[in-house]
């Protein structure tokens, strides 16, 4: 609270001294105003009076909110002390003002007093739903009882307004209204009259404002549903007054919107997001605010699945040919979805990362494009919700190119240079040539005037060529065929400057001789050849003072000092004589002529004169000169040559005569030939001696050639050599050098050795070095080491070997020989062996063990084999490492006696396995067993990273590349690779970063400083440690825009208008680049903001001019580099004042009471104060006679002023101006009409709107000015409205004097509509009509494309990719629309200072939509800078932000060519390639990836393996066996990896297989089971098989023995097993070879879980079957599933142990769950046997112990079973049925005749006959058909009726089951009768449908007479059965013609079940006719009754006639009538 003019109640000071004091005229309105209050909260306010009076009444009034005392009608009694009571109720605190003196004067207070108001009413804003919003008008008038308020709403009466208000107090002064909402917004207005008066009103007028809180239209959903890849709107729907500001957030952080960025600010607050992306799923909150509040709302935003939308299409492209295509195909989708690419032939492309390669986002990538690539390509984009397609073209472009290069040139001054440039291109491309001179375009070529002129060839031509023209030209052509350049420089020579600072000095040490020296000058860009020195003699006076011309001539004295000298001494001078000295230097730029012919190295003396028409002018002085050298034509003189030692020659010589030299010898080369150099040219000299001349004249010269071969002959030549060259040599002399030692004797051996003697053999020595004179031959005992050895024998050189004798018996010897020659004994050869033992190759060393294990080596300790009877002169290691396949040697020693060798060179971290060969006299031993696998220790890896390079990303990143380490020089367990980095020249620590992926060749280092140089090292690390650093790379991080502000910011005020502003500059570490200037930004109190641009780092200064007077302004200073600007400093900002100064006009002048004599004006203060506010001045005349003038000085509070006594209806202009400390100010004119019939105004005329004056973002209109009313127009007020919107007030108020008005800051390219209304004193006019509605023109796009970023591609193109910008941002004009790339080359190395560009290029792309451009024909290995701008017809947009690239580095865009695979061993495979093309590899190729993972594995799974660059070779080892790999390989280079090649697939060698899988037993019976397995789980090859092998686990005598069996399957059924015995089975798989055995034991019989044994079994027995009855027992562990029926035939005369060796047979196997009992008939038992049977129960887990039924039974006969089935004759044999069948018969049979007779003519009758005559012939065929043979058997043959379901489905089971009569599986019951499976059977349908085979003697069909038949059984007979056996054999034959007229049964026939005495058998018996037909039939005999096959016809029965048999097949599709059915059949 300021209390500075506040006093506590009880400290009142003395009345007589007031604080302030008020005087106010009689009858006017007295103010008595608060001191500024600063309270909280604001304090109740109550007014005393000195005699504490009560303030209340019509004459006080308290104004709201600043609580002024008014005293109206101010009288003398009213003139008291008056104060303020200020209470602070919450703080209990109560303070009071001072004193206030009223001081009233003049009149006696009856004099009238004219209203006005005193307090008029304020506008005031409000918040809609506020309680009570206040407005208030106080007036003042004599007699004030009279004084009458009325208040209006736009004119209307409060109480017709509709609003609740109410009026406070008596006198109407104060409204309230209540409840505000928006319908109380207006004009409100105090109508303050005098009751009774005829004048007009008093008015004033305030404007209520209701804000309305922002609300919602409605709410957004809870959840939003977006498209991938569309543009999607979230609407905020935000209502309020004013309208509300919308921001939105995403997951409750604010969302940067910026221009060109994906989400964009619709203009009604919704939110753009354009091309919807998986990771805009969040959730978004618009949050919408105003003055009256906020209001929020939010959505959560899922992508929904969607079909693709296609974001970028390909675009159709021109290629160069051999060059790079890029088809773009970017789709959104939710799933994202794939990509598909077509060939123009139709075929799909495959990304084989050759030369097609698709990559992420759908782009397809060509390189090396072919003319074959040409067409039309498709690409297809789907997922599961659609599809999406798009096309485009590639058309192939020749190639153009510079095929006549410019060439350095050199042209002397003012001559004509030409640099040649041809081009070849395609035919029909354009190629445009053009030429840069130091990367500036060459101007001017081709112009009239120009000297610059390019030929028709492209070809450069320079006239007059001048210094300036000195530098690099660059011939650029450029076309769609591509880009080329080359360039060349140019030198224009001319004279040299004359040498400076000549000076001479005595020369002491030589007499009469002078030092000149001097410095060089230009050279006249040609290089000096020399100077030329002059002389004269002048006087000796001359001498000092050196400034004379004495006329004397100069002479030359020299003119060969060469050009590097710089100084001479002059000799043979004069003495006491002086002399002056000049020197002149020389270079090429003299005219030349070619002067031929001449002598070389000669003498000669030039002169030149020059000639014309009229004859030849004087000759030049002669110039003397040596013409240039030559080789020598001549050898060496008088050459000798002589041997001085065993390897050393002397040569002599005598130089050539010395004009045959032919220029300044150099010197002499000696050289020595093993072959004569003149016969063979291209023998090489094996020895060559440079050999410097001598300084004396035909002297002899000697030179010595040493390290020559020992006694050997060579030749010797010399040759003189000069500058030029070598000259001829000399004729070879031959020498031999002299001789010496021999070296030892080769191949020492002892063919024969003997208990006491040997024989040495050997032959000559390899190093003879001499004539060998003789041999010694010494030896002594080997194990006394210090014995002498015995000489034994001197030989001659022709004996090679000796036999030594008088030896030791069993006595190891060391032998030694050595050969002589004149110079003594050589270097022996010694051997040891045994005598009387003849040595031999030494046996392998065994037992190999390694210790002592180090990373690079190991001690291997082993036992020497037996040696061959001969010392060990050499051990040999080879290893096996784990990367090779093969032995290699790696270390060999010699150490006889050694049994530990310390074996170097191995290794780290790598397996190998040793062996050894131990080499004697004799040869090299096998290779010992391999050593015990070891792994060598690890140790640091070998070597840091290779070719560490590092590349500016951004100005935060760096990207390191480097060559990885291959996987064998890790030497240990690899972590990565560790990036040490630190700022360049920092002493600090390094940080690092660590690469864990070990093939990984590049990283980028994040966060770092910007434009920093750094220094990058690199080091492998593995689990032992680091490796050595690499080399340190330095490299600065690119331009940022400074992070800070200057330092030391003030600001001081030098002006009213000026404020000077200093600052330091920005510090070191946050400049982020070369400042290239400041930007001062400043801004005044509502006003915009303001920059001042400063160029340069070196001002820090700047005078900010032009401000508002006595303004507050405040002040910040930032530094910008090129990339932007930085961080304005300081926070926050400076604040300085301007000095003040005269103020501007008053404000807001108007005029609210005239009348016809008086006018009163009121003003506010000036909207330019420029200070404080003194005085006030008002004057005022008629505006016709301005020299009657009136003026009053007003104070500086006052705001009104009334003239009175005016002349009524007069044109009347007022002056007003305001006062500061400085003087007065500028007047303001305001007119007034005195009259008292002021009206509002007349709306103005509809604005007129000129189209040519429409601009994008303003639009100029005009209007006529309505009436005014009698009241001069203060101003207007237009409003607008857009896109037919509401309207909107413009805030600028338009002078009254103005007919027109330019609206600006519009939109471009949209719809507008303006109104106006003029305002005078009375108050504003109506709206103008509305003006026509008009569009603004479009403009330049609003916003540059955004997230650019640039590709190399390869290293001389880049791609330029970036967003493209929202439809809005074009401002209207999206035909022209585009993009245009501009790109400049960076010319100076990054050194830190400031960077220079070359010319500033573009390219453009006119698609509005485009994201892509590629700049093609780039200069390799530098940095470009590119940045992007928008542009169309009206303009281009702000550039994007410059991106810097590095262009030269691009990825390779080939891969390895002829990739090869070939698999070495089981786990090994080789691959080798070739290196791509050098075009394709964009860069230095740093080493190969290979990429390989097994077939079946999917791709992406790879292993990667990284090779060196040099290798084109390399092993895959540790992999699977018999796999088939997918092996691909790229290269790459220091920008990144290469395309992969076509993957090539190889599978590895087979090998033995692993072991079987999951060997398990199934359906284990007492005596069989099956035996399953699976595949082994690593085959390892191809399965060809396997082996089974089982045998007794225990040894059985009875029955034991092995079994193998070779399987093709994976499972084996085994029977003939012994129950209950234990087997042990063992399996083995088989490929190239056997795999390991896996071995399994099982048991025969029940298992754990199988059920218990069943019960009570019992036997039935029928006539026809036997029935097994049990009762079940415990089931298990699981329910039962069925049983087996056994059975085995017994005899009662077999004893026990053959009874027991007899096997159970299975008759049936259920499947049908549990049962109690089953039937089985006798036809499936063999006639007349003994049976005994069992049951045994099974389950899942196993069979139970059979039970054993305790009866045997005894099937009865043949004869029994004929007869038994007519003892229970079925219905169908009873009389009844067969009356009632004939009868049935007879009548259906008159029913079909009679209905034949009625419906049929006579001739259908006749046919009827026929063919019962036919069938009748037909039956009679077949009677025939049954003929008897000799063997009195009749064929039948029918097919059979169906097949069972099993081949042990042979009975029903159930409660009365029987078992049908068919065979019971592949076995027979009897052993004693079998039918060859050959026979053909005929059968008749058993019951079930199965077949009951019955055979007897096969009766032979009808066939031709080739058809063998044989019988060579016999009926035998025994236990009372006949058991008869056949043998018969005959080929299948087909059935006779006659079977196509044979009827065939019914399936209902076929299928039904009967007795063995059936139906059917029934009526065939009875049949007479067929009866009779088997005459040769033997009745009594019963033959072939049953015999039963696995190749029987199922489905046959027999049955009996009289006796016979008939084999019957009876089955469905038989076509074999049944006898006796043959009418109804």
């Amino acid at each position: 609270m300021n209390t500075s003019s506040l006093i506590p109640p009880g400290d009142v000071p003395p009345l007589d001294t007031p604080s302030t004091t008020v005087t106010v005229a009689s009858g006017q309105a007295a103010v008595l105003a608060l001191p500024p209050l600063d309270m909280h909260p604001r304090p109740s306010v109550d007014w005393q009076s000195e005699d504490l009076a009560l303030l209340y009444g019509i004459k006080y009034a308290t104004t709201d909110p600043l609580n002024q005392l008014v005293i109206l009608d101010a009288a003398p009694d009213d003139q008291k002390l008056y104060r303020a009571v200020l209470t602070n109720a919450q703080l209990g605190q109560e303070v009071s003002t001072g004193w206030t003196q009223l001081t009233v004067v003049g009149g006696v207070g009856e004099e009238l007093v004219p209203l006005s108001i005193v307090v008029p009413p304020s506008n005031i804003t409000v918040t809609k739903g506020s309680n009570i919003a206040t407005l208030q008008c106080i007036a003042n008038a004599r007699p004030l009882y009279q004084v009458e308020t009325v208040w209006r709403k736009d004119g209307v009466p409060i109480e017709e307004s509709g609003l609740a208000f109410s009026l406070v107090g008596l006198w109407n002064r104060t409204l309230s209204l209540l409840q505000v909402d928006r319908r109380y917004s207006g004009n409100y207005s105090c109508h303050v009259a005098l009751r009774g008066a005829m004048a007009e009103p008093v008015v004033a007028a305030a404007t209520l404002t209701v804000l309305e809180a922002p609300t919602l239209k409605s709410q957004p959903s809870i959840e939003t549903l977006g498209d991938l890849g569309k543009t999607l709107t979230l609407e905020c729907p935000a209502v309020g007054q004013p309208h509300p500001s919308v921001m939105w957030l995403r997951d409750a952080e604010p969302l940067d919107i910026l221009p060109g960025s994906r989400y964009q600010l619709l203009r009604n607050g919704s939110l753009a997001v354009g091309s919807v992306a998986l990771n805009d799923s969040a959730m978004f909150q618009c949050r919408a605010s105003n003055a009256a509040g906020e209001v929020s709302a939010y959505t959560w935003l899922r992508v929904k699945t969607s079909a693709p939308v296609l974001l970028t299409a390909p675009a159709n492209v021109t290629v160069v040919d051999g060059g790079s295509a890029a088809l773009s195909c970017g789709a959104g989708g939710a799933p994202h979805p794939n990509i598909s690419w077509t060939h123009p032939d139709g075929s799909e492309i495959i990304s084989d990362g050759s030369r097609y390669r698709v990559t992420s986002d759908g782009s397809l990538r060509i390189s090396n494009v072919r003319s074959r690539d040409r067409g039309r390509y498709s690409c297809s984009r789907a997922n599961e919700a659609g599809q999406v397609a798009a096309d485009a073209w590639i058309n192939i472009l020749e190639k153009t190119h510079i095929v006549t290069p410019p060439q350095d040139t050199r042209v002397i001054l003012g001559h004509v240079a030409t640099l040649p440039c041809g081009v070849r291109h395609a035919d029909g491309v354009a190629a445009v040539v053009t030429w840069q001179h130091d990367g500036v375009a060459v101007a001017g070529m081709g112009g009239g005037n120009s000297r610059f002129t390019m030929l028709g060839d492209g070809s450069l031509q320079i006239q007059e060529a001048r210094a300036a023209d000195v530098g690099l030209y660059q011939c650029t052509v450029i076309s769609e065929g591509g880009n080329d350049t080359s360039s060349a420089r140019l030198e224009v020579m001319e004279l040299p400057y004359p040498p400076g600072t000549v000076t001479a000095e005595r020369n002491q040490p030589v007499p009469k001789s002078v030092l000149l020296s001097w410095s060089p000058g230009f050279d006249g860009n040609s290089r000096l050849t020399g100077y030329i020195l002059q002389r004269r003699e002048v006087p000796v006076s001359g001498v000092s003072t050196a400034a004379g011309d004495f006329g004397l001539k100069w002479e030359t004295f020299s003119r060969n000092v060469t050009a590097t000298a710089l100084s001479t001494v002059v000799t043979n001078l004069r003495p006491s004589t002086g002399y002056q000295f000049r020197v002149a230097a020389v270079n090429h730029t003299q005219h030349s002529y070619l002067i031929s012919g001449l002598i070389t190295w000669k003498d000669y003396e030039v002169q030149v004169a020059a000639y014309n028409v009229k004859g030849v002018g004087v000759y030049s002085e002669g110039v003397r000169l040596k013409t240039k050298e030559g080789v020598p034509t001549a050898p060496p003189r008088q050459v000798t040559v002589e041997a001085r030692m065993s390897t050393v020659v002397e040569v002599t010589w005598k130089p050539p005569e010395p004009w045959m030299i032919n220029g300044i010898n150099q010197g002499y080369k000696v050289q020595a030939w093993l072959e004569d150099p003149t016969k063979v040219r291209t023998a090489e000299p094996a020895k060559t001696v440079t050999v410097p001349p001598s300084p004396y004249q035909d002297v002899r010269e000697a030179a010595n050639l040493t390290g020559l071969l020992k006694y050997r002959e060579y030749r010797v030549t010399v040759l003189c050599f000069t500058a030029p060259g070598d000259g001829n040599r000399s004729l070879p002399l031959s020498v031999t050098t002299l001789e010496d030692v021999p070296g030892p004797p080769n191949k020492v051996h002892f063919p024969d050795v003997s208990d006491r003697s040997v024989l040495m053999r050997w032959s000559a020595p390899e190093h003879q070095n001499g004539i060998l004179t003789g041999y010694s031959v010494a030896y002594r005992q080997r194990d006394l080491p210090r014995q002498q050895p015995n000489l034994v024998a001197n030989l001659t050189a022709d004996v090679t070997s000796y036999r030594i004798h008088n030896l030791t018996a069993s006595t190891f010897y060391t032998f030694s020989v050595w050969a002589w020659t004149s110079k003594g004994p050589g270097e022996a050869a010694v051997s040891s062996l045994q005598s009387g033992v003849e040595p031999e190759l030494p046996d392998s060393p065994t037992h190999l063990a390694v210790s002592n294990i180090q990373p690079h080596s190991v001690v291997l300790q082993f036992t020497p084999g037996f040696d061959g009877n001969a010392s060990i002169d050499l051990w040999i290691v080879q290893a096996l490492s784990s990367r090779s396949s093969t032995w290699e040697t790696l270390y060999n020693t010699s150490a006889p006696t050694a049994t530990t060798l310390s074996v170097p060179h191995l290794v780290p971290f790598t397996t190998y396995q040793l062996r050894l060969i131990a080499r004697n006299v004799v040869g090299d031993s096998p290779p010992s067993p391999p050593s015990p696998q070891f792994q060598t220790l690890q140790a640091a890896p070998a070597h840091p990273p290779s070719n560490v390079t590092v590349r500016a990303v951004s100005a935060t990143e760096l990207r390191v590349r480097w060559i990885p380490l291959q996987q064998w020089e890790w030497y240990g367990a690899s972590q990565g690779y560790r990036i040490l980095y630190r700022p360049l020249g920092c002493a600090c620590e390094y940080q690092h970063n660590f690469v864990y992926d070990t093939t990984a060749n590049s990283h980028k280092l994040e966060q770092l400083h910007e434009y920093t140089k750094y220094q990058i090292t690199m080091e492998a690390v593995n689990d032992v440690g680091a490796s050595t650093r690499a080399k340190a790379a330095v490299e600065r991080t690119r331009e940022a825009v400074p992070s800070a502000g200057p330092s030391n910011v003030t600001a001081e005020a030098t002006s009213s208008t000026t404020v000077v502003v200093r600052w330091s500059a920005v510090d070191q570490l946050h400049q982020n680049g070369v400042i290239l200037g400041y930007k001062v930004i400043y801004a005044g109190v509502k006003l915009p903001t303001q920059e001042k641009l400063l160029l340069g780092n070196t001002t820090q200064a700047a005078t900010l001019t032009q401000l508002r007077k006595y303004h507050h302004y405040s002040v910040q200073v930032l530094a910008y580099t090129r990339l932007g600007d930085g961080v304005p400093a300081p926070t926050p900002s400076l604040a300085v004042i301007t000095f003040d100064d005269v103020p501007g006009v008053p404000s807001s002048v108007s005029f609210p009471d005239v009348s016809f004599t008086y006018a009163r004006i009121i003003w506010d203060v000036p909207e330019e104060p420029n200070g404080e506010i003194t005085a006030y001045s008002i004057s005022y005349h008629l505006a016709d006679d301005p020299s009657r003038n009136l003026t009053v000085e007003l104070g500086p509070n006052d705001r009104t002023f009334k003239a009175e006594n005016l002349k009524p209806e007069s044109y009347y202009m007022f002056l007003a101006r305001a006062r500061t400390r400085l003087g007065w100010g500028k007047v303001l004119r305001a007119p007034v009409y005195t009259t008292n019939n002021r009206q509002l105004p007349t709306p103005p005329s509809v604005p007129t709107i000129s189209h040519s004056q429409l601009a994008s973002d303003s639009v100029t209109f005009s209007w006529n000015p309505g009436l005014d009313g009698l009241a001069p127009i203060r101003y207007y007020t237009v409003q607008v409205s857009e896109e037919n919107g509401g309207w909107t007030d413009i805030p600028e108020q338009v002078e009254y004097s103005s007919t027109s008005y330019t609206a600006h800051s519009l939109s471009p390219f949209t719809s507008y509509r303006f109104r106006l209304q003029s305002t005078n004193d009375i108050g504003p006019s109506g709206w103008s009509p509305v003006s026509e509605e008009v569009r603004t023109l479009p403009a330049a796009p609003t916003t540059p494309p955004q997230d650019v970023k640039v590709i190399p591609i390869t290293t001389d193109s880049v791609r330029v990719e970036w967003s493209p910008v929202f439809p809005d941002a074009w401002s209207g004009d999206t035909v022209t629309a585009g993009y245009r790339v501009r790109f400049r080359q960076q010319l100076t190395d990054d050194t830190g200072g400031l960077s220079v560009f070359g010319q500033l290029q573009s390219r453009e792309l006119q698609d509005p939509e485009g994201t892509s451009l590629v700049l093609q024909g780039l200069q390799r290995d530098s940095n470009y800078e590119i940045e992007v701008v928008s542009y169309n017809g009206q303009g281009d947009s702000a550039p994007s932000p410059p991106v810097t690239v590095y262009v030269g580095e691009a990825v390779p865009t080939g891969h390895p060519l002829r990739v090869t695979v070939q698999p070495v061993s089981s786990t090994e495979i080789r691959i080798t390639w070739e290196p791509p093309a050098d075009d394709d590899l964009n860069g230095e190729l740093l080493g190969y990836k290979v990429f390989y993972r097994q077939s079946s594995e999917p791709e992406g799974l790879d292993e990667i393996e990284v090779v060196s660059a040099d290798t084109t070779a390399h092993e895959l080892l540790y992999l699977d066996t018999y796999v088939e790999y997918v092996i691909t390989i790229l290269c790459f280079n220091p920008a990144g990896d290469g395309p992969k090649s076509d993957p090539v697939k190889a599978r590895t060698m087979p090998d033995i297989p692993g072991p079987v899988a999951s060997l398990n037993f199934t359906d284990i019976t007492m005596n069989s089971l099956r035996l399953v397995w699976e595949k082994p789980q690593m085959p390892n090859g191809q399965i060809v098989g396997y082996l089974v092998t089982y045998e007794t686990a225990a040894v059985d005598e009875s029955f034991s023995k092995q079994v193998k069996q070779k399987v093709v399957g994976e499972q084996l059924p085994v029977s003939g097993l012994e129950e209950e015995v234990t087997y042990l089975f063992t399996v083995r798989a088989q490929t190239i070879g056997y795999g390991p055995k896996v071995s399994a034991n099982v048991t025969t019989g029940p298992q754990p879980g199988s059920p218990a044994r069943p019960r009570d079994v019992t036997l039935s027995r029928t006539v026809s079957s036997v029935t097994l009855h049990w009762r079940n027992a415990h089931h298990g562990a699981m329910p039962l599933l069925g049983y087996y029926i056994e059975a085995r035939t017994t005899a009662s005369h077999l004893s026990t142990f053959y009874l027991n060796s007899l096997k159970w047979e299975v008759l049936m196997k259920t499947e049908s769950g549990e049962a109690e009992e089953y039937t089985i008939s006798f036809q499936n038992l063999l006639p007349s046997t003994r049976y005994t049977f069992r049951v045994i129960a099974y389950n899942k887990f196993g069979i139970s112990y059979p039970a054993l039924a305790p009866d045997e039974i005894v099937t009865p006969s043949k004869v029994y079973l004929e007869t038994g089935y007519l003892q229970a004759a079925p219905f169908y044999h009873q009389t009844w049925f067969m009356v009632t069948l004939a009868a049935v018969s007879i009548v259906l049979i008159i029913i079909v005749i009679a209905t034949l007779c009625v419906k049929s003519k006579t001739y259908k009758y006749k046919r009827v006959v026929e063919e019962l005559l036919a069938q009748e012939a037909q039956n009679k065929s077949l009677e025939e058909s049954l003929g008897c043979d000799e063997t009195n058997f009749s064929t039948f043959e029918l097919r059979p009726t169906g097949t069972m379901s099993s081949a042990h489905h042979v009975g029903t089971l159930g409660k009365r089951s029987t078992m049908p009569r068919s065979t019971l599986g592949r076995s027979t019951l009897g052993s004693r009768s079998t039918t060859s499976r050959r026979t053909g059977p005929l059968s008749i349908a058993g019951p079930s449908g199965a077949a009951a085979a019955v055979v007897g003697k096969a009766p032979p069909r009808p066939a031709p007479a080739s058809l063998a038949y044989s019988d060579d059984e016999t009926l035998k007979s025994g236990n009372g059965a006949a058991t008869d056996s056949s043998d018969v054999t005959e080929k299948p034959s087909d059935i006779s013609s006659s079977e196509s007229h044979e009827s065939e049964l019914s399936d209902v026939e076929s299928e039904q079940h009967s007795e063995p005495a059936s139906f059917v058998n029934h009526y065939a018996n009875v049949n007479d006719t067929l009866r009779q037909s088997w005459k040769r039939q033997k009745p009594t005999t019963l033959r072939n009754y049953s015999s039963y096959t696995d190749s029987e016809a199922e489905g046959s029965a027999v049955m009996s006639l009289n006796g016979g048999q008939i084999i019957m097949n009876n089955m469905a599709g038989s076509r074999a009538p049944l006898p006796g059915f043959s009418s109804f059949v």
